[in-house]
């Protein structure tokens, strides 16, 4: 089984020394804080209003409490075994088995195995599905812990999970069905649109930029009959409402404007994916400038050309950086390209020249 170059957590120090990491952790702390404060916001003018303005705020606070709940009983107790353990320990790399989820609340199960022979069984919760492919075909995990209550921190190559959530399995895991890729080497498909990880990742994405038109599609719809029918009548005595019709018009079309945009971004996406298979490209990328990323690319002529990245994620870029090489859909040339990482749920669009 190939599998393309892709970035490795550093093993030689704290694994909370790794940016990547710190980063990671920063992002599964904020929704124990913002999750609840939203709810409470929210909950504000729930109790102040009344009528159709305060069911609604109620619904939506009721929202953010599930939310709040959900992210607590998958988290909040992970959270600072797991911040003590990556202060303390480097990360470890094993090898790594993955069994189908179990049911009831999704936790994974993980057979990991490290160079001395030590074998440990994690479950890890709302594993998403490309994280469990890509586990799955390299066959590598890097761990810190478990500690004396079972707890323990995982990351996977290339970024993919960049921080994961486990514990000591209470349970038998052996015998579980066994988690098999879906595709042993992605770098081989015809055409980059056809890896099945990023497929799947971007499926969603791309489905809901279609669906998403028809909410706006239907207010406008309606805001313009209301709208016509009130010019007919008159708007004596109604300059408020018409105001208030032409303000609501306004942000309806706004927003059916950049639902547009959304759905012809992704289209546009689809058709540089169908351009040709996964195709690595030489490049120079220094990450030290955070908000503007630009690298230069050695094309197949000999040429040296610059790449302008748009909202690359920083998982993808630290792949370029890693590895002194991008992967583009088809042969790179002048002009707009997708870009990504065989086998990994990764996706941008970049300028060449």
């Amino acid at each position: 089984m190939s599998e393309v170059p892709a970035a490795e957590p550093p093993t030689d120090g704290p694994a909370l020394a790794d940016p990547a990491t710190a980063r990671a952790l920063r992002a599964l702390r904020a929704p124990l804080v913002g999750l609840p404060l939203t709810a409470l916001v929210l909950g504000v003018p729930a109790v102040l209003f009344s009528g159709l303005a305060s069911i609604l705020f109620t619904m939506a606070a009721l929202a953010f409490v599930i939310g709040t709940l959900v992210v607590v009983a998958t988290t909040a107790f992970w959270i600072g075994p797991a911040t003590t353990l990556l202060r303390e320990q480097p990360w470890r790399p094993a090898r790594v088995r993955v069994y189908r989820p179990l049911k009831g609340l999704p936790r994974t199960p993980l057979r990991l195995r490290e160079a001395d022979g030590t074998t440990t069984d994690l479950l890890a919760p709302a594993l998403s599905w490309t994280a469990q492919q890509v586990l799955a075909r390299t066959g590598r995990v890097w761990l810190v812990g478990p500690d004396e209550r079972g707890w323990a921190a995982i990351r996977s190559p290339g970024l993919a999970l960049p921080l994961g959530q486990a514990k000591v399995a209470d349970v038998d895991i052996a015998g579980g069905f066994e988690v098999s890729p879906v595709q042993t080497a992605p770098e081989t498909a015809p055409t980059a649109g056809q890896d099945a990880v990023l497929a799947r990742a971007i499926a969603a994405p791309r489905r809901r930029s279609k669906t998403d038109l028809l909410a706006p599609g239907l207010l406008l719809a309606f805001a313009v009959f209301v709208l016509v029918d009130l010019l007919r009548k008159g708007v004596d005595g109604r300059t408020e409402l018409l105001l208030g019709l032409l303000v609501a018009t306004a942000l309806i079309l706004a927003l059916l404007g950049w639902r547009i945009y959304r759905m012809r971004h992704w289209s546009r996406v689809g058709k540089l994916l169908d351009a040709g298979s996964w195709t690595p490209v030489p490049v120079e990328l220094d990450l030290t400038e955070a908000r503007t990323v630009t690298a230069r690319a050695t094309l197949p002529d000999g040429r040296t050309a610059p790449v302008r990245f748009h909202r690359a994620s920083r998982a993808l870029l630290a792949n370029i950086a890693a590895t002194g090489r991008m992967w583009t859909a088809g042969a790179p040339a002048d002009g707009q390209v997708a870009v990504g990482l065989p086998g990994y749920p990764f996706l941008t669009v970049a300028r060449i020249g």
